[in-house]
């Protein structure tokens, strides 16, 4: 791996020399753990040359990119990743489009969709996900490399990178294609350049809490923001834990043996963290064996003060909210001091120095003040270049300013509030209802789990407010009683008409709640 000029990677550009400079320098010490795997950093280095080399004898270079299809949250994801950029490729991944969750994998369909439309001309896939690649490769044209695939020798863990040298990438250059999906379903290509990329990784580096002492747990898909957290804790010469998918018994096990120091998971799952560490009768993270994080970031969805008040009374003050869009990147966040203070709870805190953010009236354009509610719109370097599909840039995307889509205001304070999407927004009688409001209302009420409230427009066109919501374990809620709380604390007016109570909400492919799917539940209970 050393050349005259030292490692082989030294001269290339970007991020990847820093992180693999950082491993290098402690060839010995386990930096990658997943279910049934342990990597030093000599193992991962190897395996990145490796890589490396398959993907530059099949043609991969500046301008081409890499489909990658693994297990979820596989150390694999990371090393393609890696080795393609070396190399001043770009890559997608296949598996899954939501960034809550990868274990349900995409139909086939939707697979051969996102390796045509990226024009992928190579597609890497382990052991576990070698059929469903065959397939893949067969009816795209792509080249399928891998362990045990044809022309995949090099894959093998190597010391010698082959002939070709790493390529210089250019700030603009593509790096990654990343997907989410819309209301629709259809996965939603995202373009992110090599700059955009780059400036998330360096703002993790230069921010390090705890620098080689790190140990960073991820749960939630590498496709999305934890592959860039990732970058940012191997870059100071942390260690990382990977699990295939959230669970809560899972994670306070790993935390506890491998001695974790930050996390990041979705809203949603430090809520069922939360409730797992209350049914174990635990009162803090102290007592759950959790008293070694030393920061616990969450984001995806805007939190309910009264879930905030007690995941800071669990863990104290180590908790950060981030908010922002995978087209954006980062926008704001709460710090575990705004955690603290109940006046900031149901805010997601101040905009990060880098990005650029106003509130616009979403009908007029007119730039508002802060205190007025409007479309919040940004810029920052984290700012994806624009879609696949350049038809869909003009609805979001105007002179660098993009539309979030998201409803909110900046108080006088300089604090970010978000009330709903523009698209959720329900009219009841002439009044607009934001149902993330009630939405983080009903998550006081006691026993309620999950909740989510859409507006159901009846055959007239007219349009009533409705909810429906989970229990814990254990207990049962009187929808009668939901209605009177929600009367109570905000407004007669925004409690809903129908409460459905379910054992489990459906979910869409970004991870939450399937409104369209929670309107068929509600005309079948009013037929």
């Amino acid at each position: 791996m050393v050349t005259a000029g030292g490692a082989w990677w030294s001269d290339a550009g970007g991020y990847v020399p820093e992180v693999l400079e950082a491993l290098a320098a402690h060839p010995g010490k386990v930096v990658l753990r997943y279910p049934g795997t342990e990597l030093t950093a000599a193992d991962y280095l190897r395996a990145v040359t490796g890589t490396y080399r398959t993907l530059r004898a099949n043609g991969v270079g500046r301008g081409t990119v890499v489909a990658v299809l693994t297990a979820p949250n596989s150390p694999d994801m990371l090393g393609v990743r890696h080795a393609a950029h070396l190399a001043g490729a770009a890559v997608c991944y296949l598996r899954s489009t939501n960034p809550g969750t990868s274990t349900a994998m995409l139909p086939l369909t939707d697979q051969l969709g996102i390796v045509r439309d990226t024009g992928a001309s190579v597609l890497y896939a382990d052991r576990t996900s070698a059929a469903r690649a065959a397939e893949l490769a067969e009816r795209s044209g792509a080249v399928l490399v891998g362990p045990g695939q044809d022309g995949s020798a090099g894959t093998a863990p190597t010391d010698d990178p082959g002939p070709v040298a790493p390529a210089c990438g250019e700030p603009d250059d593509l790096a990654v294609i990343m997907f989410t999906s819309g209301s629709t379903g259809r996965p939603k290509g995202i373009r992110k350049s090599l700059r955009s990329w780059e400036g998330t990784v360096r703002i993790a580096v230069d921010t390090p809490a705890e620098a080689p002492e790190i140990t960073a747990l991820f749960s939630t898909p590498l496709s999305h923001s934890a592959g860039l957290l990732v970058d940012g804790a191997l870059a100071v010469g942390g260690s990382v834990v990977l699990l295939p998918e959230f669970d809560a018994r899972q994670v306070v096990r790993a935390v506890v043996e491998h001695r974790v120091t930050r996390t990041f998971m979705a809203t949603t799952q430090l809520y069922r963290l939360l409730d797992h560490i209350d049914d174990l009768g635990h009162r803090d993270a102290w007592s759950a064996g959790l008293a070694g994080l030393r920061s616990l970031s969450y984001s995806g969805t805007s939190a309910a003060p009264s879930r905030l008040a007690a995941a800071h009374e669990v863990f104290g003050p180590i908790l950060l909210q981030l908010y922002g869009t995978t087209e954006s990147g980062r926008i704001s966040y709460l710090d575990p001091a705004g955690h603290a203070d109940a006046g900031l709870a149901a805010t997601v805190g101040r905009v990060f120095p880098e990005v650029e953010l106003e509130v616009w009236d979403p009908d007029t354009g007119v730039r508002l003040a802060d205190g007025q509610v409007g479309e919040i719109r940004m810029r920052s370097p984290q700012l994806m270049d624009g879609y696949l599909d350049p038809a869909l840039d003009a609805g979001v995307l105007r002179d660098g300013w993009y539309r979030t889509g998201d409803i909110g205001y900046r108080d006088d304070r300089g604090h970010l509030h978000l009330l709903d999407r523009v698209s959720d927004v329900v009219k009841v009688d002439g009044v607009k209802i934001y149902p993330a409001v009630v939405e983080r209302e009903l998550l006081t009420v006691p026993g309620v789990a999950l909740a989510a409230v859409y507006g159901v427009r009846d055959a007239d066109g007219t349009e009533h407010l409705h909810a429906a919501l989970t229990c814990r374990p254990g207990t049962l809620v009187d929808p009668e009683a939901v209605r009177k709380h929600i009367s109570a604390d905000l407004s007669p007016a925004l409690a809903p008409e129908l409460v459905l109570v379910l054992d489990e909400l459906p979910m869409n492919p970004t991870g939450k709640p399937d409104k369209a799917r929670l309107r068929e539940y509600s005309a079948a209970a009013t037929a």
